[in-house]
């Protein structure tokens, strides 16, 4: 999962490439700064791999999603997803 705040300039779309490069995805609209990704790369890769992308101004948190570890209410299709990705 990564969770992210684009402070002065906003570039999104640079963001959202660097995260789609990170491997397949998943966004629930009601969630507007959170990604869901499938990816081989560790948190530590992946938040290196977004800071290229981001500002020195700019924060992210990433962290791995595991089975029986988390709860929550969202769209069922993202709920869905995230359990085919396990």
């Amino acid at each position: 999962m990564i969770t992210y705040d684009l402070n002065k300039v906003k570039d999104y779309q640079k963001l959202y490439r660097a995260i789609g490069a990170l491997g397949e995805t998943k966004r629930d609209t009601n969630l507007d700064s959170v990604w869901f990704v499938s990816t081989s790369s560790t948190p530590v890769q992946a938040s290196e791999h977004i800071r290229s992308a981001t500002d020195s101004d700019d924060t992210h948190f990433i962290c791995r999603i595991r089975s029986g570890e988390r709860a929550g209410w969202m769209n069922k299709d993202v709920g869905d997803w995230i359990n085919s990705h396990e």
